[in-house]
């Protein structure tokens, strides 16, 4: 064979092997309804980079249901919830609680513990003190974040 037929052939392999997506759905309910109904007019990996929010992922899939083959109503909330599960707007905060927080503790503990904004700060100073990673923007993004979702009510 020719050395340029051999590049040729080397060429479409390369595209073959490493031009195929890598990019992979997270598994969880929603996830083969996404796969059946939104591959057919577009690859998943257009997904990848999203961070919408919920109501904007629900007028996604409301425009994009596909009249000779319509999801129900029922499919198109399993699509939308799945969509904003895992292709939502992130939370920053909450992540910190999340990676951070949860290396010592259950998550659940912090729902026991309603504290204000004040009290928030002063208990993840001493978490900080014990040797919690936490850099000061990240102090910030944690209080606020437990603050207004485990704050004292009133």
């Amino acid at each position: 064979m020719c050395v340029v037929g051999r590049c040729a052939i080397a060429a479409l392999v390369a595209v073959a092997v490493f031009g195929a997506s890598a990019f992979q759905l997270p598994e969880g309910p929603g996830k083969k309804l996404v796969e059946s109904s939104c591959s057919g007019c577009h690859p998943l990996d257009i997904l990848a980079d999203k961070q919408w929010s919920r109501q904007r992922w629900q007028g996604i899939v409301l425009g994009m249901n596909d009249p000779k083959a319509p999801l129900s109503k029922p499919q198109m909330a399993e699509v939308v919830d799945y969509l904003a599960k895992n292709f939502g707007v992130k939370n920053r905060g909450r992540e910190l609680v999340e990676d951070i927080c949860s290396i010592c503790h259950e998550w659940e503990r912090v729902q026991d513990y309603p504290q204000t904004r004040e009290e928030w700060a002063g208990t993840i100073k001493g978490m900080i003190f014990e040797g919690a990673p936490v850099t000061d923007a990240e102090f910030d993004q944690i209080v606020d974040y437990l603050a207004k979702n485990y704050g004292k009510k009133d």
